[in-house]
């Protein structure tokens, strides 16, 4: 009875000492600057001036930035509605995607997975949070991994939905704004099953949509893509990605059918970067189940809110203010706290 009392309190002894350490190793980490700060720090500045060249390409237009919408002048506010307009949209979410911070973020996920310069990445991108797809490209830009873009031109409200300023659009004034050489590999029309027709707002279903990517694809000099369903558009989208070369990960950018699935399962999908895992994937649809499937990891960017708030980002906020510290730095532990606590804990097992 002695005996097992005893290695019950050196039991305890151990498990406290490891408690503490552990305890006080994070009580005492500091904070430390990311790697990749330099990086962030530079796709936020470009993302900033990508920003600058849609606001003035908007005023070239003579398309006025309603300062209620848009209060910071970003000029990638949209119209609650047009022939470009698919869904409802939460004006929150769209202002929020304006934030730079978005770019460093990306890039902190692009450094977590490993990419290098020269690397591949498919980006699929609908067109109802333009600031996403400009903090994606932002942060490619800045780290040499090579997007491989499908942007569909359908958008939700307040998305990319004003005629002249389609995503498309946007990334080709941004090129000739000489802020990244990127251009879409590929225009598709978006909305169900990537048909390109839209019923909001309407009396019955019009195919203006479908008829305008394939006119702005044709004026881009950009191939058009458009299956005759959801399945033969997921394999045009496919073979696109598979025509540039390998990828190394895929960026999906809204809810659109092809990338998303919009199923039960897609819906549950936590917002940002995805690993592979064995079995949960396999129930997913669209792009995002088929790159996880074959083990190449997502960057997830949908419930822009919850996005923002799971990485230290706010929400409606300045969205050129200070990059936050949750996205440019991380916790360093002290090490020597850790050791000391398995030197003990193994003395008071011996």
């Amino acid at each position: 009875m002695m005996k097992e009392r005893q290695i019950m309190w050196r039991v305890g002894l151990v498990v406290s000492i490891l408690a503490a350490s552990l305890v006080l190793a994070e009580v005492f980490s500091k904070q430390v600057e990311h790697p990749a700060f330099s990086q962030m720090q530079g796709a936020a500045d470009r993302m900033t001036r990508a920003e600058a060249a849609i606001a003035a390409r908007r005023v070239a237009l003579g398309i006025a930035i309603d300062p209620n919408l848009d209060p910071y002048r970003t000029g990638l506010i949209g119209a609650e509605s047009s022939i470009l307009t698919t869904t409802v949209g939460d004006i929150v979410a769209k202002r929020t995607t304006t934030t730079t911070a978005f770019a460093a973020l990306v890039v902190r996920y692009f450094y977590e997975l490993g990419l290098k310069p020269g690397d591949r990445i498919a980006v699929g991108a609908s067109g109802s949070f333009p600031g996403m797809l400009l903090a994606v490209l932002s942060a490619c830009a800045e780290t040499g991994v090579e997007p491989v873009i499908i942007t569909s031109i359908g958008a939700s409200e307040y998305g990319a939905n004003i005629e002249g300023l389609s995503n498309a659009e946007m990334v080709a004034a941004c090129r000739d704004a000489g802020i990244w050489p990127f251009m879409p590999a590929a225009i598709s029309p978006g909305s169900d099953a990537d048909q390109g027709i839209s019923s909001l707002y309407r009396f019955e279903p019009s195919d203006e949509l479908a008829r305008y990517a394939h006119d702005i694809a044709a004026r881009l000099q950009v191939p058009f893509i458009k299956g005759n369903n959801l399945e033969e558009s997921i394999a045009l989208h496919l073979r696109t990605y598979q025509q540039a070369g390998p990828i190394k990960a895929f960026v999906n950018i809204g809810g659109a059918d092809v990338n998303f699935g919009g199923d039960t399962d897609s819906l549950k999908l936590k917002p940002g970067l995805i690993l592979p895992s064995v079995g949960r994937q396999s129930k997913l649809g669209g792009l995002v189940g088929y790159y996880l499937s074959r083990g190449i990891p997502v960057i997830h960017l949908l419930n822009i809110k919850g996005l923002a708030l799971q990485s230290g980002i706010p929400v409606d906020g300045n969205p050129f203010a200070p990059l936050p510290a949750d996205v440019t730095c991380f916790r360093k532990k002290l090490e020597w706290l850790l050791i000391l606590g398995l030197i003990l804990a193994g003395a008071a097992l011996a």
